[in-house]
């Protein structure tokens, strides 16, 4: 986790607006999002909300920037259940961190958002990516069970190759039944690789 800042659902005035936000960037993108139509939909005034945000940039980043930090929150709480197999493990961990964005239009957006907003956030995508990928590989190479790692096979091959596919059947599964069931397909032909 990043352990950098505090939470943002923290202050639960924030949280609503934020929650409010999200659901306006996923239905109308961010060049077509107002200030307005978020005050609205948080039911608060304009006034009010540019207290909270000083610009649509800013509200767009935290928006996102909440997306994120959930998603990897989720995942690492995953890979932390110990009453879970690996195998377990690792497909509810790629399910929370990627499979989210499978099934729902609202979802279809977010993803769009995320992956199409280079001028409004920066490197935070791709920070976010780099972050999960490292968590994961950290993770794998602490709760695989003998035989998984070796071989020349480590963590973070084992991680690349899943992470690379997860976003590939983000893309082209059709519900999150059919990404979590080729999630659960990698890791067992990884755990038969020979160490």
């Amino acid at each position: 986790m990043s352990g950098a800042a505090p939470d943002i659902d923290d202050d639960p005035k924030r949280a609503a607006v934020l929650a409010a936000a999200l659901g306006v960037f996923s239905r109308y993108g961010f060049q077509k999002t107002s200030m307005e139509a978020v005050a609205k939909a948080a039911g608060i005034s304009r006034p009010g909300l540019y207290l909270l945000f000083p610009n649509k940039e800013q509200l767009y980043r935290a928006t996102m920037q909440g997306v994120m930090e959930r998603g990897q929150r989720a995942m690492e709480k995953c890979f932390a259940d110990e009453s879970l197999s690996f195998e377990d493990r690792v497909v509810s961990a790629l399910d929370a961190l990627v499979g989210q964005y499978i099934g729902s239009q609202v979802a279809r957006d977010l993803a769009e958002l995320l992956e199409n907003s280079g001028p409004q956030l920066g490197s935070m995508f791709h920070d976010h990516q780099e972050l999960a990928r490292a968590t994961i590989a950290a993770r794998i190479a602490e709760i695989a069970p003998p035989g998984v790692l070796g071989g020349g096979l480590g963590a973070e091959d084992v991680m690349d190759v899943l992470f690379s596919a997860a976003l590939t059947w983000k893309a082209t599964s059709a519900d999150r039944d059919e990404f979590r069931e080729r999630a659960r397909r990698a890791v067992r032909l990884i755990c038969r690789t020979p160490g």
